[in-house]
Order: structure tokens, then sequence, then C-alpha cells
């Protein structure tokens, strides 16, 4: 992991940034997804789809890129990652910082276990996946977690505020590693709405909030 760390304050939440170092080259990937993990009926899990929601309608991006909603796939998530070229994955992290705390992961993080995703019965499914696709030669070339520290994960709780406001800077840095890498990704001129069902009883001053931003 770069330890390059750009920190910064975002309401009650701290972000944290692994950046690439200037001038570093990257191959330019052709088959590219970025995937949300999380169940969004237990709180803070519900960060993965809350995130590629928000990437999906302040963002345009080129016909290569998939924007998955991926809930809690376990081993089902293999498919999806088989010989892809990158593979950007949101979701809950398990790491000693305060709620709200952004972290960006490379595959060796995980190998290494310096990124835990051990929150609920989906985590697992990463590492295994990967498991096999190693098996069969077939991994992605590149696979980053943009990651976020939970309050709760808890089922029939709210997400939690420090965690909504992370949502954005978690959003930004998909877009920002995509582009690093040469994927054509740039904001939208026209408003898309916010398709979030499950947060319209729950965070309804999110969502008002949320369309004057993308506006």
């Amino acid at each position: 992991m770069n330890t390059n760390a750009d920190s910064r304050s975002a309401g009650n939440s701290t972000t944290e940034l692994w950046l690439l170092q200037s001038g570093t080259a990257l191959p330019r990937p052709k088959r590219v997804s970025v995937v949300g993990l999380g169940n969004v009926f237990m709180g803070d899990d519900a960060f993965g789809p809350l995130v590629v929601e928000m990437f999906r309608c302040k963002y345009e991006d080129c016909s290569s890129v998939e924007v998955l909603d991926l809930g809690t796939p376990g081993l089902d998530l293999t498919p999806y990652l088989c010989g892809q070229d990158l593979v950007v994955i949101a979701d809950a992290v398990q790491v000693d910082a305060k709620p709200g705390t952004l972290c960006i992961y490379r595959e060796g993080d995980l190998l290494a276990h310096r990124a835990q995703l051990h929150l609920t019965g989906h985590d697992p499914g990463i590492e295994g996946s990967l498991a096999h696709l190693r098996l069969a030669g077939e991994t992605p070339s590149e696979l980053i977690v943009v990651g976020v520290v939970p309050e709760s994960c808890e089922f029939g709780k709210r997400i939690s505020g420090p965690v909504l406001n992370a949502c954005w800077g978690a959003v930004d840095n998909i877009a920002r590693l995509l582009i690093e890498r040469g994927v054509s990704c740039s904001r939208r001129n026209a408003s898309v709405p916010l398709n979030l069902w499950w947060l319209c009883s729950a965070r309804p001053e999110f969502l008002a909030r949320q369309s004057g931003v993308l506006k």
C-alpha cells in the first residue's frame, strides 16, 4: 500500500486517501467494474450500494464500465471478478479508526489481512472468489476496495451520519481512480434521480439534500 496519505475533515468523518505517486504510469483497462457490496437493511453495511448509486447519478462513464449493486453475493461474486482488468469495490471495512473514515486498499492488502472485510456474511466471498480465480488464472488485473469504517452494521439500524458524510468522498475517489487509469469519467450535465427506495423513510433529509447537490 502506498502510505502517502492525504487526510482531511468531511463533516463528522475523517477521510484518509492513499494516492499514487506523481508521474505513475498505469495501463488503460478495457474491462472495468464498479461494484457495491452490502446489505441495505444492516445500517452502515449499506455504504456499498449507496455509493455505487450516487456514483451512477453523478458521473457519466464509458460503455466499458459496469456499475453494479451486488448486495451480499458471497462466492457468487466470482463471475463478476473473472478476467476483469479493473474492479473497484465499495464496502464497509473493519479498521481501527473513527466511523466514517475512508480507506483505499489493493488486493495485496486483502491477502496480507491489512483490510478486514468480515463484517457480514458477504465479505468472505471476496477472498474466496479471488482464491478460486487465482487457481484458474483469471483474477482481475487490479482490484481496489474503497472502504468505510462503520459505526454499526446491526440489522434494522439506519445508516449513520459519519458514513453518510463519507459517501461523496468515496464517489469522487472512485472517479479519480478510474481517470488515473485512463477510463473516461466525467460529471453529468443533467441530474439523474437517486434510486434509494430503502432510504426514503430512514433518511428523507439526506435524499432531499443530495437532490440539490446533483443538480
